[in-house]
């Protein structure tokens, strides 16, 4: 149903402009070397196909605007729809800074519920990805990588223990200052040393958490659909891991 919407949008307001001008062009030619007595009407067919252009163009020009109008607002919208998802996070770090830093109890509730509420906001956020799970990572001293809040789908996330090739391979990627990452299928671009479980997913996103030069951890999101998730949900994942690392930092102090 697409592609005929797409079709029949390309024909409406490309092609039949495009027909429109050459008809406008060719009537006003046979007017010209037309007789005095069919002249006339071709002149006249002429100006019928000017005015079907002008009517096509003016359409088109609404058209547009009215999509552009309609982008604007849905990006206003997902904004709006991205800031009160974190919300209940960003309250929460508020409350985190104002915590005495001997009391490491509370503030490491706090940011496991700072990390909650992050994972809640991802999966909310990424609504094209069905069975879509995020989780946080941090870095345990002195060799493991473990999860500290996960949401979405139920299958627990491992481990990563530094004395093997995987968890080196997060460790390297985490400490080279890299950006987000999209893996679209494990099966054919994973990371090198990657030893995944095709059952369970088969694409992921992973950003570190970075606050104050120091590297906490790492947040991933993961789906069971290979291509699922898109370049757009890095960008959403890097945000919230921005906010991460101040969570993280506040803790830390």
């Amino acid at each position: 149903m697409s592609r005929v919407k797409s079709l029949v949008a390309f024909v409406l307001w490309t092609v039949l402009p495009i027909l429109g001008a050459a008809l406008v062009t060719g009537f006003g030619v046979l007017g010209q070397l037309a007789s005095a007595t069919d002249a006339p009407g071709w002149r006249i067919a002429a100006l019928g196909a000017a005015f079907v252009l002008a009517g096509l163009l003016i359409a088109k020009s609404i058209r547009d605007r009215t999509r552009l109008q309609s982008l604007e607002d849905a990006r206003y919208a997902a904004v709006r729809e991205f800031h009160n998802r974190l919300a209940p996070a960003l309250d929460l770090m508020t409350e985190m800074a104002f915590v005495d830093v001997s009391d490491k109890t509370s503030r490491e509730l706090m940011l496991r519920n700072v990390a909650s509420a992050c994972c809640s906001a991802l999966v909310a956020m990424t609504p094209s990805s069905k069975d879509v799970r995020a989780t946080i990572f941090r870095f345990v001293p002195p060799d493991t990588i473990g999860p500290l809040a996960r949401f979405g789908r139920q299958d627990l996330p491992r481990t990563f223990l530094l004395s093997t090739p995987e968890g080196q391979e997060v460790m390297d990627y985490l400490e080279s200052g890299a950006e987000g990452q999209l893996v679209v299928d494990t099966a054919k671009d994973a990371p090198p040393r990657y030893h995944g479980d095709p059952m369970r997913y088969r694409t992921f996103i992973r950003v570190p958490i970075r606050g104050n030069g120091v590297v906490f951890g790492m947040l991933a999101v993961d789906a069971p659909k290979k291509g699922s998730l898109k370049e757009g949900d890095v960008r959403l994942a890097e945000l919230v891991a921005a906010e991460l690392g101040a969570a993280f930092a506040i803790a830390a102090a």
